[in-house]
Formats: structure tokens, C-alpha cells, sequence
């Protein structure tokens, strides 16, 4: 008697359902190869009540074994605002290591506290684990449902062991994608008491322009970036109300977050590139360069506290005819340390220091996230402080005393 048809209904019948129990839970569902996912109870949830997540873990042609982490690690990134970085518990009932024969899944909820202050649409990425990431949305839900998978039996047989690890203490900086749009320098808009330019505002953004399979991916092409930021500065005090100067910089360049050095137990990133800054004017008010750079960023501490970060931008200098004398003021390298926290308020000094003496200039920007004193609101109050050369692009040769701003960021 043929058994064959039998045994494949009942495969069929098993992955069935757990398609429907993943399905069920508001998301949907994995790549057919993916063995891993990462699910939510439902596409909208309550930050006042404890925030649940369910690993679905499936052996769909051959027996699997898995180690299963006693904390799950995620970020949590709303469209715009600052990230939070969440420890959930496992709270399933399971042994550490579990098997499963092929067509069988198993579900292991976790479980945690999230900032009462996250609201709108927000990306879950889970840390040191390959599970697809996941967008949810953040708010009051007018009706949640759940629904729960039934465990299957674990296979007796051997198996290949696949490991899931528990977080790394030796990257705690490491997150998920940024997508292939996001934001590059700081976007903000401030306003204050000054010498001329009383009024900033700056745009900026970068696009991967290949989107490769294997995201862990290091070559060159896989990690190739266009980067283009627009500054620009505005007299408010006049009667016509002039844009003193705009600053125009597109850049093509090589990028990675996170290398395979370590530098204080957090990976290094690494930019490097070519970059034209102009300020679109023609003759005696027309200045520009163009300047082969790269950029290294260190990370010194946990970042899911207080911690420090260093990112030195060293260029050279491959076109500066109609400013020749630029090094003089600039020098060939910018110099950011930024001290704060993912989640809450964060300084950063960027200093320039060029080959004259005297000349030298700082920059001081100090950021708070609105939506802890506003839950809901995006983007961060911002204040800015200048003093020294090269404010704008057509003054890169005078000095500005210093100037004070107030405004709102998008980005910092």
C-alpha cells in the first residue's frame, strides 16, 4: 500500500498551519528559504501595556535544532525620532535547545518594557540575529487580538545544530538597515542673534544605489552611496531678507556601519569617497571645491546608555582653483565627538583647524527628542553655537565672532 500521498498531506496539512498562525499574528509571511522570523501579536500596539514578540522558528526540508537566546535584543526606529534599544525575556516555557523535523515549526514568545513615548510607525530589528525586520504601528489599539500556534513535537533523531545567539555585549551598537533612502549630515532648521546670517537650515540625504542579496556584503559596489547636503544661510534682519549663501554638496561614496574591526568592543563604520561643495554663483562670488575624503566612526561605550562617538572627516584637496588659499582656513580635516544618548539628549562639536595660526572655528549642536515631552511629536529642539572661519563658503576667509541659534531637527 502506498503510504507517500498520506505522508504528504500531513506535511502539507503542518506547514499549513503554521502559515496561518504566522499570518494570523499581522504579518506577512517570510522568504520559503527564511527559518527564522520575527512576529508581532498584532500591526498595532499599546506602549502602556508589556510589549510581546514571538520568534517562529521552522524546519521546512530537513531536521533542525536551534539554541534559543533567554533575551532577545531589539531596536525600535520610528520614522522620525530617536532609536530605542529593548531587552525582552523569554517567556515561553522551553528548553534552551529544541528540534524539529522537517514541516515543523515552533513559537517562543518574549517579553518587555518599551518608552511610553513611542507612537506611529516603527521598524523592529531584532540584534545579532538574521530574522526579517518588521514594521508596526505605535498607538492606542481600538481592538488587539492575539492568536497562539500550537507546538509541535521535537524530532528524536540528529540533527544540524542552528544557534541562535544571545546578544552581544562585544557590539552594542550594531542595527538593522537604514533602507536604501536615508537621512546622511544633520537636517534642521534654526534661527537666532548673530553677525549676518541669523537663520540656517540644512538638508541632507544618501541612497545606496545597488541593493545587494547578502547584506553583510563588503564590497565595493554592494556599498556604494550617493550623498548630496544643501546648507544654507538666510539674513532675516534686512528689509528684503536675503539667503546670504547656499552651500551645495553632492559625493559619491564607498560605505559599510559596521566593518570587521572593533575598536573599544563596538565595530567601526567607514566612509570614503569623492565630494564637490559649491555655492552655485558665478565670478568674483563663486567659490568651490572638490575634495577626495574619508571618514572613519568610532563608538566608545554602550549605546544603549550615555556614550561617546568619534568621526574625524580627512580630506584632500583635488580642485580648489577659485579659492586657492582654502587650506589656509579649513585645513583638510573636520573633527566631530558627539556625547549622549540614542533616546535623549546628545551634544556635538565639530571642529575645523586650518594651516594659519589663527585660524580655526567650532561648532556646538545640542539635541533633546520632542516626543519626550510630547509623545507622538517627531524630530528633537536643537541649539547651535559658531565661532571661527568658514561658516559659509563665500566667507570662508573672514571670521565670525559667533552666533546662536534655536530651532528643530529632523535628523542630528
Amino acid at each position: 500500500m502506498n503510504h507517500q500521498p498520506c505522508l504528504a498531506r500531513k506535511r502539507i496539512l503542518v506547514i499549513a498551519q503554521a502559515l496561518a498562525a504566522m499570518s494570523s499574528l499581522g504579518l506577512s509571511i517570510a522568504p520559503a528559504h527564511a527559518d527564522i522570523n520575527l512576529v508581532a501579536p498584532s500591526r498595532t500596539i499599546d506602549p502602556a501595556v508589556p510589549f510581546r514578540l514571538s520568534l517562529i522558528v521552522t524546519a521546512e526540508s530537513d531536521r533542525r535544532a536551534f539554541s534559543l537566546p533567554e533575551s532577545l535584543v531589539v531596536t525600535l526606529s520610528p520614522d522620525l525620532g530617536a532609536t530605542a534599544r529593548v531587552e525582552l525575556r523569554r517567556e515561553t516555557p522551553i528548553p534552551d535547545k529544541i528540534e524539529l523535523s522537517p514541516g515543523e515549526f515552533r513559537r517562543v514568545d518574549y517579553v518587555g518594557a518599551v518608552p511610553p513615548n513611542l507612537r506611529g510607525r516603527v521598524r523592529i530589528d531584532a540584534v545579532d540575529m538574521d530574522a526579517p525586520a518588521m514594521v508596526v504601528q505605535f498607538s492606542t489599539p481600538r481592538a488587539t487580538t492575539t492568536a497562539a500556534a500550537g507546538d509541535a513535537p521535537g524530532a528524536s533523531t540528529a540533527a544540524a545544530v542552528t544557534t541562535l545567539p544571545a546578544p552581544s555585549e562585544s557590539d552594542p551598537n550594531r542595527q538593522g538597515d537604514e533602507g536604501r533612502l536615508s537621512f546622511y549630515e544633520p537636517m534642521f532648521a534654526v534661527v537666532g542673534p548673530g553677525i549676518d546670517a541669523n537663520a540656517q537650515f540644512q538638508i541632507s540625504f544618501k541612497l545606496r544605489l545597488y541593493e545587494p542579496a547578502d547584506k553583510t556584503s563588503r564590497g565595493l559596489l554592494d556599498n556604494l552611496y550617493f550623498g548630496y547636503t544643501q546648507t544654507s544661510f538666510w539674513d532675516l534682519t534686512s528689509d528684503s531678507k536675503p539667503f546670504l549663501d547656499t552651500s551645495y554638496a553632492p559625493g559619491l561614496f564607498y560605505y559599510v556601519k559596521n566593518t570587521d574591526w572593533q575598536v573599544g568592543g563596538n565595530s567601526v563604520g567607514v566612509a570614503a569617497g569623492y565630494e564637490h561643495e559649491s555655492n552655485g554663483k558665478d565670478e568674483a562670488k563663486s567659490r568651490s571645491i572638490d575634495t577626495l575624503f574619508v571618514r572613519p566612526d568610532f563608538t566608545f561605550g554602550d549605546t544603549r546608555d550615555f556614550y561617546w562617538r568619534f568621526s574625524p572627516k580627512l580630506y584632500a584637496y583635488i580642485e580648489k582653483s577659485e579659492n586657492p588659499d582654502i587650506q589656509k582656513y579649513r585645513g583638510y580635516g573636520d573633527f566631530r565627538f558627539t556625547y549622549g544618548k540614542s533616546d535623549d539628549w546628545q551634544l556635538t562639536l565639530n571642529l575645523r583647524k586650518g594651516t594659519m595660526a589663527s585660524a580655526f572655528s567650532a561648532e556646538l549642536q545640542g539635541t533633546y527628542p520632542l516626543n519626550r515631552l510630547f509623545p507622538g511629536l517627531s524630530g528633537y529642539l536643537m541649539a547651535q553655537y559658531f565661532t571661527g572661519y568658514g561658516e559659509t563658503l563665500i566667507n570662508y576667509n573672514q571670521r565670525e565672532p559667533w552666533s546662536l541659534r534655536f530651532g528643530y531637527a529632523i535628523w542630528r
